[in-house]
């Protein structure tokens, strides 16, 4: 009788290492949207912010600092870094519920609310999902 082996899943730092990757891509589209301000990811319609990324985009590059400390863990080890995954939570967290208070007080369109929030909750989502929990911290 032979005994079944537990398939092998992804590693937790591979799925870190993963979810850090999105959140790159997510600031990155974030500075993009900056840089091409008035086009159709971010703009200005009379007193209110508009385009697909509105509650995500910002005016002063503030997206730089985070998305340089995501790099930081990917490249140094996101289990090293663990604090550095908080900064994402509460990054992603506060993301969404700012882009909900600006789409109830209308400052931004709804429209440039949804996509904002999806993924910023995904993200908070994956990242509380896979936070490494009482493990010791490896090179």
């Amino acid at each position: 009788m032979t005994t079944i082996q537990p398939r092998r899943g992804v590693s937790l730092r591979t799925r870190l290492q993963l979810i850090l990757l999105l959140m790159i891509a997510w600031d990155v589209l974030a500075l993009l949207a900056e840089l091409t301000f008035g086009g159709p990811l971010f703009k200005i319609a009379g007193s209110r912010i508009g385009g697909l990324l509105a509650a995500h985009a910002a005016f002063g590059g503030a997206t730089a600092v985070p998305l340089a400390l995501y790099v930081y863990a990917l490249v140094r080890g996101p289990l090293r870094y663990r604090g550095l995954l908080w900064v994402g939570v509460l990054e992603q967290a506060l993301a969404a519920l700012f882009a909900v208070y600006h789409a109830a007080v209308k400052d931004i369109k709804v429209e440039g609310m949804i996509l904002p929030l999806v993924v910023s909750l995904a993200l908070t989502v994956l990242l509380l999902t896979n936070m490494p929990r009482g493990q010791t911290t490896t090179s």
